[in-house]
């Protein structure tokens, strides 16, 4: 990781990272803060804004107007959230904060910050933000948008103090066009997986044939598959996650509950995978990626293994979560019926199902229209 002066590094990724000092932990080791920029000088500005926000808030969390900050507001915030978060979550709203909000407005009180001041900042981070300075995605900014509501409402509901309401503020989405398998290309990564069969590409046509998520496979143990009852139970997932205040270690992995609670569930398992299961059963008490007890294959190794082997089989470029929109693209194709899918897929509302992960192909779409001919065949023949 090369550095350039005043505590402002460029990590492998290509981005710019500004570190300062957060006084030090129990133990006597400094802690430290952590943001990021796509250039050096947005790397030492958010640094040194950051700086002062924190200074500013641990001498004095009240400024002397009376308005309180927006800093010392989301951090009550976030220690009041902490019992009823997964530790993932926890994670992925303490790099908002660090990475975004702070910056910006941690040196403000909360009742000067504006929809048209937030307006701006958010334009600003889709047309310029991110690591290359390309602008993040909508979803990014969305979940930006989520963290500065919940906490301005809090700043209103328990702190009794005013703040603006973004709860109207509006973001349109706009959907990018998902990744399915033909059935041609799907065909030709099965023919590939299986000419070769190991853990990996037995749990590559896992997902293929089940639909499960990547954190879930990789968490997955050999004592979580009933061979007997031919079913799959799903309970855990495996992630990722940043620990900005560990100097030595910025991320670590974690095994945690799946993304909802809809997400624990049973799958029946089809006859075809049973089988190849069979022919490969590990210890129940190991990895089913590795068939190692203390062994695992994390989510990210894994995407860059699924990637190398579709790069192989001549097919277009993919990403893991591919598999999961082609297993539900399938089964519509096969006509199962979309309360029993929305189950098996972990979805909390058929409506998940039908707007994120059904994609009828233009076969499906054909056939379909075909059935209109009935109507004009049977106005011919009359």
């Amino acid at each position: 990781m090369a550095r350039k002066g005043n505590n402002i590094y460029l990590r492998n990724t290509g981005k710019w990272e500004g570190r300062y000092i957060k006084g030090r932990g129990a133990d006597g080791r400094l802690r430290y803060g952590y943001v990021s920029g796509a250039t050096y000088e947005e790397a030492l500005k958010r640094r040194d804004a950051a700086a002062v926000s924190y200074e500013e808030s641990r001498k004095n969390p009240f400024l002397l107007e009376g308005g309180l900050l927006f800093s010392t507001v989301s951090r009550e915030w976030l220690k009041e959230r902490e019992p009823f978060l997964k530790e993932s979550s926890m994670a992925k709203y303490r790099n908002i904060l660090n990475r975004y909000l702070l910056p910006e407005f941690g040196g403000k009180c909360v009742a000067e910050i504006t929809k048209e001041e937030f307006s701006a900042y958010l334009t600003g981070l889709l047309t310029s933000g991110g690591i290359h300075g390309k602008g993040l995605s909508p979803r990014g900014v969305r979940g930006i948008i989520c963290v500065l509501k919940a906490v301005l409402r809090y700043a209103r509901d328990s702190r009794h103090v005013q703040a603006a309401d973004l709860d109207t503020f509006p973001l349109k989405d706009q959907k990018k066009p998902l990744r399915v398998f033909s059935v041609r290309e799907q065909h030709i990564l099965e023919e590939c997986l299986l000419s070769d069969l190991g853990s990996d590409r037995l749990g590559i046509m896992l997902c293929l044939y089940t639909g499960i998520r990547l954190g879930e496979l990789c968490a997955l143990k050999w004592e979580d598959i009933s061979l007997e009852n031919r079913k799959l139970d799903i309970h855990a997932t495996m992630t990722r996650i940043q620990t900005p205040d560990d100097p030595e270690r910025r991320t670590r992995v974690i095994v945690t509950l799946p993304k909802s609670a809809c997400s624990v569930r049973e799958i029946p398992l089809p006859s075809d995978i049973l089988r190849l299961l069979k022919e490969m059963e590990e210890p129940k008490d190991t990895y089913f990626l590795t068939g190692r007890r203390n062994v695992y294959v994390e989510p990210r190794t894994m995407e860059n293994r699924f990637k190398a082997i579709v790069d192989a089989c001549g097919i277009a470029d993919a990403n893991f979560h591919a598999l999961r929109h082609t297993f539900a693209t399938r089964c519509i194709e096969l006509g199962f019926d979309v309360k029993s899918l929305s189950e098996i897929l972990g979805h909390a509302s058929v409506k998940i199902t039908m707007d994120r992960y059904v994609h009828p192909t233009m076969d499906l779409k054909q056939k379909h229209m075909d059935k209109l001919s009935v109507l004009i065949s049977g106005r011919t023949q009359s």
